[in-house]
């Protein structure tokens, strides 16, 4: 039986995001790039329907949002007008991988590597250690995650390293360090980066009215391309 397709932001049904929810899309904040990840490449505002929008990828395997998502973080490398090789992904705890039954991560990387017509495979392994949802920024900064090579790397192959969300930037730099250790040119990419608290939004709850400045430049809403 087939479900029928609800927003991952605010839980209507149609196409995800809907239009009210995309509306409501920020491009990320002009910050500098986080120490180690120069050229980082996102796509949101990790703020206001972005929030659910990740999460329902994350934590409940949402394809819809994870393509159109994943889609759009290719569009915006392409307009970034950044070469890529390769596209690998920093991968999630086993924990979580066991729990949910997939690695988000890797699910986003698959479709931005088929986006940009370019292979995707697995390069790093994660070392054993603590998740870092729900940890305080300080200790994330202080003992991040641990990455190792796991595959050989063409000597200064470019390869994008896809994550989810930016927040300290600790997951991501690790994963960037490994991909540079093992040989490679890392471009580090996020689907959203969470802001300053200086520049947040207010809270957001479902299908706002007010409306912020469209991610239209390079990601449509599903109903004009047509939902996957």
């Amino acid at each position: 039986m087939l479900l029928a397709a609800r927003c991952a932001s605010c839980d209507r049904p149609g196409a995800s995001p809907c239009r009210a929810c995309h509306a409501g899309l920020l491009p990320p904040a002009p910050e500098p790039d986080p120490a180690g990840l120069a050229g980082l490449v996102t796509l949101l505002r990790y703020d206001g329907p972005a929030r659910p929008l990740v999460a329902r990828v994350k934590y409940r395997n949402h394809r819809q949002g994870l393509t159109w998502l994943a889609t759009g973080l290719a569009r915006r490398v392409r307009a970034a007008g950044v070469p890529v090789d390769l596209v690998t992904w920093a991968p999630t705890t086993d924990r979580h991988r066991r729990t949910r039954g997939f690695d988000h991560a890797e699910l986003l990387a698959r479709v931005v590597a088929s986006a940009l017509d370019v292979p995707c495979r697995p390069v790093l392994r994660r070392l054993p250690g603590p998740a870092q949802t729900g940890r305080p920024a300080a200790d994330r900064r202080a003992a991040g995650p641990r990455f190792v090579a796991v595959a050989s790397l063409r000597p200064g192959a470019r390869v994008l390293v896809v994550d989810d969300v930016v927040t300290t930037g600790a997951t991501l730099r690790a994963a960037v360090e490994a991909v540079v250790g093992a040989g490679g040119r890392a471009v580090p990419a996020a689907l959203a980066r969470t802001p300053a608290p200086r520049i947040r939004s207010t809270p957001w709850s479902s299908c706002p009215t007010t409306r912020g400045a469209p991610i239209t430049s390079t990601v449509q809403p599903p109903e004009q391309r047509g939902a996957p």
